[in-house]
């Protein structure tokens, strides 16, 4: 498991996401939930002595954070999930569905990210 300093990151940028979306913010509350799901998943890459400079390079951390008990293609939903929120600005925002139902997944698969590292 990451440390609280190494965590914090992310959990910032989940802070300024809510704040954003509450502010009507849509775009900055998008750029936020990936920029947090990017900082969990950079973390673990640190500890796992992993580069993380790509999307390839974000699959090859996830494989490796991979269990019996959250296994790599559920990993990779997370991952699916969060680059919708990376993509939404290209897209002219997130979609409503992805804000009310989307959204509120990523906090827990920051979670997750942040335990199995």
């Amino acid at each position: 498991m990451l440390t609280r300093d190494q965590a914090k990151p992310a959990y910032d940028s989940l802070e300024q996401a809510d704040a954003a979306f509450a502010a009507g913010d849509e775009l900055l509350g998008a750029q936020k939930l990936w920029d947090a799901y990017a900082d969990a998943v950079s973390a673990a890459a640190q500890i796992r002595g992993l580069p993380c400079n790509d999307d390839d390079d974000i699959l090859h951390v996830l494989s490796a954070l991979a269990t019996p008990e959250r296994d790599y293609q559920s990993l990779r939903v997370g991952f699916s999930t969060a680059h919708r929120f990376r993509e939404a600005p290209a897209r002219g925002g997130p979609e409503d569905y992805e804000v009310e139902c989307l959204a509120p997944e990523i906090p827990r698969i920051v979670d997750e990210l942040i335990a199995l590292a």
